[in-house]
């Protein structure tokens, strides 16, 4: 997808205009609509299956996903960031980290809480003081993508103007081969960050040629990267306990699974009914403070049902049906409190944490405005 991007220099930010931003804009929501299902589907594998509401073969699916879901959402995040990673770092906190720490800190209080009046019906423990203590340097659960993208903005504002970025691009990719060929921190966060931050880079760096190449390809070339996807992630899974470090391949099928991402995404917003995926693609981050809480909460409500036909037969598509559910109700939960008091701060910083005086306008910044990334 990016083959010949580091031949020469690596373009400039350019903005465009009229259509071409609409239509942009329009299939990176849509892609991070398809990362954010597929990230709420990865965890709703994980609440059915080892509580037997799913088969296990889930598993198996849940685990080819890994190359493709969270490359294609930090690879869409940093489509549009490169015009943010510009700006000073005093508007760079308020426009954007800020809401991504306060969103961190305020959710693993409330998950921490959750989990302690609602047990875990998988059996994990997720109430551990120390981790809650530890989650500003060491997030332990789901809400790391808020760290990782917090810390992304950061490290390439730091190497902005000061290192080649194709040399960012080589370090971070050797990073991700590494990690994917199993190096292990001990730490969900710290892996994920190994892992991915090659594709906010590539989004960030690349993003006039991965336009390019989007608006220029049809559903046909999405269908064989799939394809080749699909093969070559069966094959190097099958095969990673027999031939050591053959993982570190799993980079290259990360790549060409975030081109059939963002191919297919394109192409379904020719459908009037797909319509719909750009709009929760502009608001991921209420999806993914809460969609983990509800997984669990409906789990758990399933559970009452467990050993009757009509639940036994539905099995193989209790993940996709909770996943969906989740996602929905995330929404609808925002929906119903972004305006209200005290309620609204679980998706918008305070001015005061933002350092930003209280404005005069009536307008606030909220999830609507500042999804996890926003497009410049």
């Amino acid at each position: 997808m990016v083959g010949s991007g580091l031949s020469g220099p690596l373009p400039a930010d350019r903005s465009t205009t009229g259509a071409s931003i609409r239509s942009r804009v329009e299939w990176v929501d849509a892609a991070k609509a398809i990362a954010i299902f597929m990230v709420a589907l990865a965890h709703s594998v994980q609440w059915t299956v080892p509580t037997g509401l799913a088969p296990e073969w889930w598993d198996r699916v849940n685990l080819l996903f890994i190359v493709f879901r969270m490359p294609l959402f930090f690879l869409a995040s940093g489509l549009f960031a490169a015009s943010v990673i510009a700006r000073g770092w005093r508007e760079l906190w308020r426009s954007r980290l800020s809401l991504l720490v306060w969103a961190l800190l305020l959710w693993t209080v409330v998950r921490y809480l959750f989990f302690l009046a609602v047990p875990n019906p998988t059996g994990m423990d997720e109430t551990d003081p120390v981790d809650l203590l530890l989650a500003p340097v060491r997030p332990s659960n789901g809400l790391w993508f808020l760290y990782a993208l917090a810390l992304f903005f950061v490290v390439l504002k730091l190497l902005r103007g000061r290192v080649d970025q194709r040399l960012q691009l080589a370090a971070a990719a050797v990073l991700s081969a590494w990690f994917f060929a199993r190096a292990d921190t001990g730490n969900i966060a710290w892996n994920g960050i190994g892992r991915y931050l090659v594709f906010f880079m590539i989004g960030c760096f690349l993003r006039d040629r991965i336009v390019r190449f989007v608006e220029r390809r049809g559903i046909g070339t999405g269908v064989l990267l799939g394809a080749a996807f699909g093969a070559t992630a069966v094959v190097i899974l099958a095969l990673q306990y027999r031939v050591p470090f053959l993982t570190s391949l799993l980079l290259g099928v990360s790549l060409l699974a975030v081109g059939a991402g963002l191919l297919v995404a394109r192409f379904l917003l020719r459908f009037r009914w797909m319509r719909w995926l750009p709009v929760v693609g502009r608001h991921t981050l209420p999806v993914y403070v809460l969609h983990v809480l509800v997984v669990s909460a409906l789990t758990s409500l399933l559970l009452i049902a467990d050993g009757q036909r009509w639940l036994a037969l539905a099995g193989p598509a209790v993940p996709v049906i909770v996943a969906a559910a989740a996602v929905g109700i995330s929404l609808g939960i925002w929906r119903l409190t972004r305006d209200l008091p005290v309620l609204r701060y679980g998706y918008e910083a305070p001015d005061w944490f933002r350092g930003r005086p209280v404005p005069s306008s009536p307008h606030r910044r909220t999830a609507d405005d500042a999804p996890p990334v926003r497009h410049d």
